[in-house]
């Protein structure tokens, strides 16, 4: 089966739409079932119904999607569903960015960061986009006020990433590579937030 995913609050559907089925029509393909999620990516992705659509996925699938941000509302929940449809045996493809995780080889290791970049960037773009669309709306200036000392730092955005990454074992370096930062600024970063992986308990 191939399904397209669309979620209909976000972006503009009809045109996501198109886009997808423009890309199966040069790929040579049959969408079988076009998904419409009518839940904001502000629903926990395990509550919208693309938590649904992955648990009928079956190897050998194939789902298509536009952008990430479609399927979550950041990069470690999209990260959390990239794992959960992998692990169905599914073919995914992410069409603006022309990537895809095949289930039949391992995905390389540079594609994969390079995705990740991708996505992240996606985000902070959206958001800081909105941001600004928000306070232009309430009349508000657009910047830091002047004499306002900066208490967000850089890596603030990837907090949560970074924390997911130390509890998996993920070495530093290797962590600087995938949010596309210069190890020193990790290493700062990680000693100035008191980072620290947190311990598993087994069962």
């Amino acid at each position: 089966m191939i399904y397209a995913y669309v979620a209909v609050h976000f972006n503009h559907p009809h045109d996501v739409l198109q886009e997808i089925q423009k890309f199966a029509t040069e790929q040579g393909i049959k969408i079988d079932q076009v998904i419409q999620d009518q839940q904001a990516n502000t629903v926990n992705w395990s509550k919208r119904d693309i938590a649904q659509l992955i648990g009928k996925l079956k190897k050998g699938d194939q789902l298509l999607v536009y952008e990430a941000s479609n399927l979550a509302r950041s990069t470690h929940q999209v990260l959390e569903v990239l794992e959960s449809i992998i692990a169905t045996g599914a073919d995914v493809f992410f069409v603006k960015y022309d990537q895809s995780f095949p289930r039949d080889k391992d995905t390389d290791t540079n594609t994969f960061i390079e995705l990740v970049q991708q996505i992240d960037s996606d985000f902070v773009a959206k958001r800081t986009t909105d941001a600004m669309a928000e306070r232009r709306k309430k009349g508000l200036n657009v910047g830091r006020p002047l004499g306002r000392k900066n208490t967000v730092l850089k890596l603030d955005k990837h907090r949560e990433e970074i924390q997911k990454y130390l509890d998996l074992g993920v070495s530093r370096a290797s962590i600087a590579k995938l949010i596309a930062c210069n190890p020193q600024t990790l290493y700062n970063y990680i000693e100035k937030r008191q980072l620290k992986p947190n311990k598993r308990v087994d069962s």
